[in-house]
């Protein structure tokens, strides 16, 4: 203030500081700064992040007949990188959304360059055609998380040499593996891979099963293949499937904490599903969704294995028949403390209250569960009567927590509040909360 704004406090910071805020930016931005001053003029070069956005580089410009622009493009990536020097890069983000309907040659260069800068971060959104990706990226020794995702498919070609002694993350998305061998050895490769995620990648194998023994968080969303991943210390699972990707399979689920299953059929679940939710017995946390829930009835009521360690548990839409193997599941499960419903307590059909009614005959439960959360309460009367059977039947419960619909009225709430206060409880310390969402 005493120099009435005149001083440039941000260009006395040191160096180092500089470049740790550049590091943040979008590389273009980084590089628009060498115009403030001399000082600023080389900062961008020792950056430690590059990301390059197409998007932000031609902004709003239709690409329609635009070589110029690809090859403008090409040139300023070209030149960060020759200007870039000996500088290490610790993370390299690529994201060609704008240009993908153009042959990228210098693509393959760039990657090379960025893996001979030691980089640890390798993040790529591509249309990638046949042998853009180079070799080396097979080879890197200091790459620590590689995130690929082709946005119009890939056959990943597999060397047959894989040596990522490093790496820890691997997230690939619409990427093709075409034999068994290349996956095995790409598996092989990475022996030390902690974290993998697998979104609509297709394995066109012969009932492979690679092992993965240091694998900690999986995640697949909609892949199909014979392949059957064996992880022994697997702590978190999430599996999505859809028609008419079959999923690939999980074994060794022991060492099991999470586990989340997605699955959108109209029919049975696949038994890829069936197979986990039984393998999962020592799970502390299962969440699945509306018709995932339909596994319940798969188990059944004789052979549903005993979750002993089980704590939480949070379904979707309950279906009528659900509810009766629900019950067997909360009594093989002695630990378990919360359950939330996410999609209220039971799906109905107009006009179909009395059936549900007559039909639903559950029986007596012991549990120790603590907490039960509703969202999507409506207040019907078969919710009420659900409701008063869980009563009944918790005796150590402490919390019931009904997150209203969207749609009740104020007068329905008045009088639903009547009616939970009239139920009986066989906990003495149970606390019944209706709140907005």
């Amino acid at each position: 203030m005493r120099d009435k704004g005149n001083l440039d406090r941000i260009s006395r910071l040191p160096d180092e500081l500089l470049v740790n805020i550049l590091s943040s930016l979008p590389t273009l931005s980084a590089v628009q700064t060498c115009i403030l001053s001399s000082r600023w003029r080389h900062l961008f070069t020792l950056t430690r992040n590059l990301s390059i956005d197409d998007r932000e580089y031609f902004g709003t410009a239709s690409l329609a007949q635009s070589e110029e622009r690809r090859m403008s493009f090409e040139r300023f990536v070209d030149g960060v990188l020759a200007l870039h020097g000996i500088s290490p890069i610790h993370k390299f983000s690529l994201n060609l959304q704008r240009t993908s309907d153009f042959d990228c040659p210098h693509l393959p260069m760039w990657i090379t360059a960025a893996i001979l800068k030691g980089v640890q971060h390798l993040d790529l959104f591509i249309r990638i055609h046949p042998n853009t990706l180079p070799s080396c990226i097979f080879d890197c020794q200091t790459l620590t998380t590689l995130d690929i995702f082709a946005n119009k498919g890939y056959d990943l070609s597999v060397p047959g040499l894989v040596c990522l002694p490093s790496l820890r993350t691997l997230k690939l998305q619409c990427i093709n593996i075409l034999d068994g061998d290349s996956v095995n050895r790409f598996f092989v490769g990475c022996s030390q891979l902690k974290e993998l995620y697998l979104h609509a990648c297709r394995f066109t194998t012969d009932h492979v099963c690679v092992s993965a023994t240091e694998l900690r968080t999986l995640s697949i969303f909609s892949c199909s293949g014979h392949l059957v991943i064996d992880a022994p210390n697997l702590a978190n699972l999430l599996h999505v499937c859809m028609p008419p990707f079959l999923g690939v399979g999980v074994k060794n689920l022991r060492s099991l904490l999470s586990v989340e299953l997605c699955h959108l059929w109209m029919s049975r679940p696949p038994q890829v599903l069936h197979d986990i939710i039984r393998g999962a017995n020592n799970a502390r946390e299962l969440i699945l969704n509306s018709n995932a829930v339909q596994l319940l009835t798969m188990v059944g009521d004789n052979s549903m294995p005993t979750y002993s360690k089980l704590e939480k548990l949070q379904l979707g839409y309950c279906y009528r028949d659900a509810w009766k193997y629900l019950m067997v599941w909360l009594g093989n499960s002695p630990q378990l403390e919360t359950i939330i419903l996410k999609k209220g307590l039971i799906i109905m059909k107009r006009g179909m209250e009395h059936e549900l009614l007559s039909d639903v005959a559950l029986p007596p439960f012991s549990t120790n569960v603590k907490t039960i959360k509703v969202h999507q309460f409506r207040g019907h009367k078969v919710e009420l009567l659900l409701l008063k059977y869980l009563l009944e039947n918790a005796g150590v419960l402490q919390r019931l927590i009904l997150i209203k619909d969207a749609t009740m009225e104020m007068n329905q709430e008045l009088q639903v509040s009547k009616e939970l206060a009239l139920l009986p409880k066989a906990s003495t310390y149970c606390t019944i909360e209706l709140i907005e969402p």
